[in-house]
């Protein structure tokens, strides 16, 4: 509105109206195409093909390797696993190296936090070979882990890791003159158990008792963008020499940050607690097949494959030729995120506390304009506030209730790896499209409070939400960048007097568009970490975006039924994704779900039981194959002698002669009360593991260590406590040691030997494999005997 010089209102010429609503409008769009290009940007580069010249890194060559040894499961302790080991020092001593198998025992990394029951151990042979250095300062470990889950042949985990170090290492081979610093190229074993290789490599091997900075490469998909998602503490120089010499860096420290409360480790877990400075790198996408039986190298994204290779190349050849004393120091921490075009920005983390005054301190200033320019009153500010908060609830249970809506239509999406389909792009778009409708049925509903209360509103819970996670780590400082940018846009916007200004929305415009790279880009990318997951996270953050963008698009003139016609059209968009989601996720041979199945044969008894496992400590229902095998309910103390089986199903099963473990007392010295004993088990039928679980429901039990490595597993909730020992040489004279102590009388042991192996099930009496559309996930062919010690 205009104000004549007699005080009275007139309506601005409307020629001038529609000049600020196409403004708002063209505002709006270049916002989401800010946010598009942002995902986009951050996307793999095409691969190189494999006539490359010979100092690039070739996604195609680094995919042959893959195909080469990535063929078939190859978890610690079975055949496959030694053939792949075989094969990759094979193509090292080709590079012209001298590789070393480093044979050792190792443990899961205390850093793991306690583990219940049964604590992992294992023989590993890690493979290291070194490239010489001619005047190291330091050494640069590249890392990656060539075992697998026994359900899957590990193209991507970590197939694409291995390849990513060996086409590295034969292009910097290529240089003429070696580097300066040693390169060591580090093959860990047994990750997928426990961590055990990388944390016997740091216990035991002399390169792992060196300072170094090491670049360890994982997958946890089949593709997506690379990303850097997390370091050492003190990493700052590591993460500028990434964001300055890696052709294709992506971070965000905000991932960083998180990912020390998320229940997920990588090998990087056991070099950090040995001392060793890094960064730890994999990409997310497309995780349906991660763990799976379509881990194969046909699933491996070459454009993915081509970022890693890449980064990793020229990351190499820069660190090879400094003063590695730099880079392990403690050089301070850094935030950092992802802008276009390819730039990874980054500033020092004590600036976090800083940035939240200057953001908490111009939204306060943007509010007290807006009550000044009488955009807004206070009442109406502080609803707008509230009223946002209610918002994001809404947007996290709407996310809750459109994965009930999935799975009602697909159930097979609950049982997929991370809850993320073969196919996810119309799922991830219609939870976008929801997002967009909930946001504008919101304004519908409160469309009186005003466009501009209801954007500040949503401005100050930014900021209070933004400075309470820079408090709790400075690392989370990249949600409260838009902030201070917003907030200026909108002072910049709202001292501009005349409301019906094209320029209003011009200012506004350019205030949001940190909001569009940092926050609504953010919102797509979360759907990496999973899809239910990410469903938590995404439609919060759109609609916050949306709401801040409110004074684009605002039309308090329109009719309510235009304004809801917005959010009916949303909804029709969203269900048509939907149903392309479901319509391109129809199951089958193609896009198999996992099941499980276990054999078990009581030694003592003569008796043999099919047993269907629980998930993650959780009593599940069996499809209608596992069904097949299984009825009923099975305690802890029920009929699965396994001590790995507490509370499974179990149906009968026929018995097959399978020779039972067996156990030798060494000592059994008593001191001061407490009993110290030091057993020898063996599996004379060679298993890929053994077992030992010793009965202590009062916590009696304690001081356990395998071969001389030291191990802390707490009871069970059924009082079971122990170890299992993975890959057993099957030529010890004596067996494996195993030493604990113990207060009081007798104990009940359960000693078990197990093929943890989905092809160990062929050839049971009765056994059929799953039907097209499934394969089996977990699995265990066990025979247990018990013993009083």
């Amino acid at each position: 509105m205009t104000q004549p010089e007699d005080g009275t209102a007139t309506a601005p010429p409307a020629p001038r109206r529609r000049a600020a609503a196409l403004t708002g409008v063209l505002g709006a769009l270049l916002l989401a195409a800010v946010a598009v290009l942002t995902v986009l940007d951050q996307a793999p580069p095409a691969p190189v093909p494999a006539d490359a010249p010979a100092g690039e890194f070739s996604a195609d060559r680094a995919h042959a390797r893959i195909e080469r040894f990535a063929v078939r499961p190859h978890p610690l302790g079975t055949a496959e696993h030694d053939r792949v080991r075989d094969h990759l020092v094979a193509e090292l001593e080709d590079l012209g190296l001298e590789p070393e198998v480093h044979e050792a025992w190792g443990a899961a990394p205390a850093e793991l936090g306690e583990i219940e029951g049964l604590a992992p151990v294992g023989r590993v042979r890690n493979i290291v070979a070194v490239i010489e250095g001619t005047d190291p300062t330091g050494q640069l470990l590249l890392a990656a882990h060539y075992d697998s889950v026994p359900s899957g042949p590990g193209a991507n985990d970590d197939g694409a890791g291995v390849a990513a170090i060996l086409e590295s290492a034969r292009a910097l081979l290529q240089d003429g003159e070696p580097p300066r610093n040693d390169v060591v190229l580090l093959l860990t074993d047994g990750e997928e158990v426990g961590l055990l290789g990388a944390q016997a490599f740091t216990a035991d091997h002399p390169r792992g008792a060196r300072d170094g900075v090491v670049l360890n490469h994982e997958a946890r998909g089949s593709g997506g963008a690379v990303m850097m998602f997390r370091a050492t503490p003190g990493a700052a120089p590591l993460v500028r020499a990434f964001a300055g010499a890696a052709p294709y860096p992506v971070a965000d420290s905000t991932t960083a940050a998180l990912f020390e409360f998320l229940p997920n480790d990588t090998d990087f877990t056991a070099f950090r607690a040995g001392g060793l400075a890094g960064m730890d790198f994999a990409y997310a996408g497309g995780s349906a097949h991660y763990h799976s039986a379509l881990d194969s190298p046909e699933h491996v994204d070459r454009a993915s494959l081509q970022q890693m290779g890449a980064n990793t190349l020229a990351l190499t050849r820069f660190l090879a030729g400094e003063d590695l004393a730099e880079y392990t120091a403690d050089g301070g921490d850094l935030v950092y995120f992802n802008v276009p075009p390819g730039a990874l920005l980054y500033f020092p983390a004590g600036w976090a506390v800083p940035l939240a005054a200057v953001s908490l301190l111009l939204t306060a200033g943007a509010l007290v304009l807006a009550r000044v320019r009488k955009e807004a009153t206070a009442p109406r500010l502080l609803a707008g506030t509230g009223a946002v908060l209610v918002l994001l609830v809404l947007a996290g249970a709407a996310g809750a209730l459109y994965w009930r809506l999935l799975v009602a239509l697909r159930p097979g999406f609950a049982e997929l790896p991370t809850g993320t389909p073969y196919a996810p792009l119309w799922p991830q778009a219609g939870a976008v499209a929801l997002a967009v409708g909930l946001a504008a049925l919101w304004y519908l509903v409160l469309r009186r409070v005003g466009a501009h209360a209801l954007a500040l509103g949503a401005l100050l819970v930014l900021a209070l939400l933004g400075t309470a996670g820079v408090l709790a780590s400075p690392g989370l400082a990249p949600v409260l960048v838009p902030v201070p940018f917003a907030a200026l846009g909108a002072l910049a916007a709202l001292a501009v007097r005349d409301p019906d200004s094209p320029w209003r929305r011009v200012l506004w415009t350019a205030g949001l568009v940190p909001t569009a790279v940092c926050v609504l880009a953010a919102a797509w990318t979360s759907f990496d970490s999973g899809l239910e997951t990410g469903l938590y996270t995404a439609l919060p953050l759109v609609v916050l975006g949306l709401v801040l963008g409110l004074p684009l698009v605002e039309a308090p003139r329109a009719r309510r039924v235009r304004v809801a016609a917005v959010p009916v059209l949303a909804a029709a968009v969203s269900a048509a994704l939907v149903a392309a989601g479901v319509a391109a996720n129809p199951g089958g041979a193609a896009q198999p779900l996992p099941t499980a199945l276990a054999y078990t044969l009581d030694a003592d008894t003569g008796e043999a039981f099919w047993a269907f496992p629980r998930y993650g400590g959780e009593p599940r229902t069996p499809e209608p194959w596992a069904a097949g095998y299984v009825s009923g309910g099975a305690s802890a103390d029920g009929p699965v002698p396994d001590p790995a089986l507490p509370g499974a199903l179990a149906g009968a099963a026929e018995a097959v002669p399978l020779d039972p473990p067996e156990l030798e007392v060494v000592s059994d010295a008593t001191a001061a009360g407490e009993r110290v004993l030091r057993l020898a088990l063996a599996s004379p039928r060679g298993a890929e593991g053994i077992v030992l679980a010793v009965e202590d429901p009062d916590g009696r039990v304690s001081g356990f260590s395998v071969e001389g490595r030291e191990v802390a597993p707490v009871p069970t909730p059924e009082g079971l406590v122990g170890v299992h020992v993975y890959a057993p040489p099957a030529d010890a004279p004596v067996g494996v040691e195993v030493r604990f102590a113990a207060a009081g009388g007798p104990l009940a042991v359960r000693l078990s030997d197990v093929d943890l192996s989905p092809s160990e099930l062929e050839g049971l009496p009765g056994y059929t494999p799953p039907p097209d559309g499934r394969y089996v996930s977990h699995s265990r062919v066990s025979v247990t005997t018990s013993r009083e010690l």
